[in-house]
C-alpha cells in the first residue's frame, strides 16, 4: 500500500513524522514505514526528520500487512453496501462470528472479506471499525488499510450507528438515554454493569410496540461488547430471546439489527450515509 501527498503552503516546515501524524497515521504504522518500508519526496529517499516545504510530493510505501494464522482467505458471499478506495460497508448475516477464534476457526466475515479482497487484488488485512458479535446482524464499516481504521478507533462517535432491538415488556418512557458502565467477566464472554466497567451510553425510542414486546431503536455513544444487549436487560427490557442474557433455552434467534450507518469521508469530507431495509418484526412477537 502507498499514499501520497502534495504539500501545501500551510503544511511547509513540519517534519515528515509529525505531518504523519496529522494525517491519521499511527505510530506503529509510522515505524514500520520507516523501518520496513519507504519514505520518498520528489522521488528521493528521505528519512522522517525532512523538513516538507511546498509543492513537495510525498510518499509513504508500506510494507505488507501482516495477518494471523487463522486469518485465511474464504470464498464466502458478502452483501456490500457501499465501496470506495478506502472502505466497505457490509450488511453482516446473523450467526456468523467477525473473527476467527479458538471456537469459530472458518467461515467467519473477516476470512470472507479477505477472500474478496484477494479477488479485487488488494493486499490487506482486515480492519472492522465496529465490530458486530455473532447473534447480531447488519451494518459494519471496514477500513481497507490500517490508516483509516486508526482515525475512527481514535473516536468512535465518528461513526453513527442506529440499531433495531426486539425486547421483552412495554416502556413507561418511550425514550431516554441509558448511562451505566459496562465491566468484563474474567470466567465467560458475558458482560455487566458494575462501576469498574468502562463508560456505555446508549439512546433509545420505542418504535412499536406488540403484544408483550417492544421494537427499539438505539443509537450508541461508545461501543462496548454487548452495549445493547446488557444495557436493555438492566433496564428490565432484556432481548426477546437473547441466550446469554435472558433466554438460556431459546428456541429462536434474538432480533439485533444495525440499520443505519453514516460517518464522514476523512478524504473526500463527504458524509455517507447507509440504511438498509428492515424486515416486519410483527411475526417475530
Amino acid at each position: 500500500m502507498q499514499r501520497s501527498w502534495t504539500i501545501e503552503k500551510e503544511q511547509a516546515q513540519q517534519r515528515i513524522d509529525d505531518f504523519a501524524y496529522a494525517m491519521h497515521i499511527s505510530r506503529k504504522a509510522m515505524k514500520d514505514v520507516k523501518m520496513k518500508g519507504l519514505i520518498l519526496v520528489n522521488g528521493q529517499e528521505q528519512n522522517v526528520r525532512y523538513l516538507l516545504q511546498e509543492n513537495d510530493h510525498l510518499i509513504f510505501i508500506f510494507p505488507p500487512e501482516e495477518k494471523g494464522m487463522q486469518m485465511l482467505k474464504e470464498d464466502i458471499p458478502l452483501s456490500i453496501l457501499y465501496e470506495d478506495s478506502e472502505f466497505l460497508v457490509i450488511d453482516k448475516p446473523q450467526g456468523m462470528p467477525c473473527i476467527p477464534n479458538h471456537t469459530y476457526t472458518h467461515h467467519t466475515l473477516a476470512q470472507g472479506i479477505l477472500g474478496y479482497y484477494d479477488q479485487i487484488g488488494l493486499d490487506s488485512t482486515v480492519h472492522l471499525v465496529n465490530r458486530l458479535d455473532k447473534e447480531t446482524a447488519g451494518l459494519l464499516l471496514v477500513a481497507k488499510h490500517r490508516d483509516m481504521h486508526h482515525y475512527f478507533c481514535q473516536d468512535i462517535k465518528r461513526v453513527e450507528r442506529h440499531y433495531y432491538a426486539l425486547v421483552k415488556g412495554h416502556f413507561s418512557s418511550k425514550e431516554g438515554i441509558i448511562d451505566a458502565p459496562i465491566a468484563r467477566n474474567e470466567a465467560s464472554i458475558k458482560r455487566f454493569i458494575d462501576d469498574s466497567g468502562k463508560r456505555a451510553i446508549t439512546h433509545y425510542r420505542v418504535i412499536q410496540e406488540y403484544e408483550d414486546t417492544s421494537l427499539v431503536e438505539c443509537i450508541l455513544e461508545t461501543g462496548r461488547t454487548h452495549q445493547i444487549r446488557v444495557h436493555m436487560a438492566y433496564i428490565g427490557h432484556p432481548l426477546k430471546n437473547d441466550p446469554l442474557y435472558d433466554e438460556p433455552e431459546a428456541l429462536e434467534p434474538m432480533y439485533l439489527d444495525s440499520v443505519y450507518l453514516s460517518f464522514i469521508h476523512p478524504f473526500t469530507h463527504q458524509k455517507i450515509e447507509i440504511q438498509k431495509n428492515v424486515r416486519n418484526q410483527t411475526k417475530k412477537d
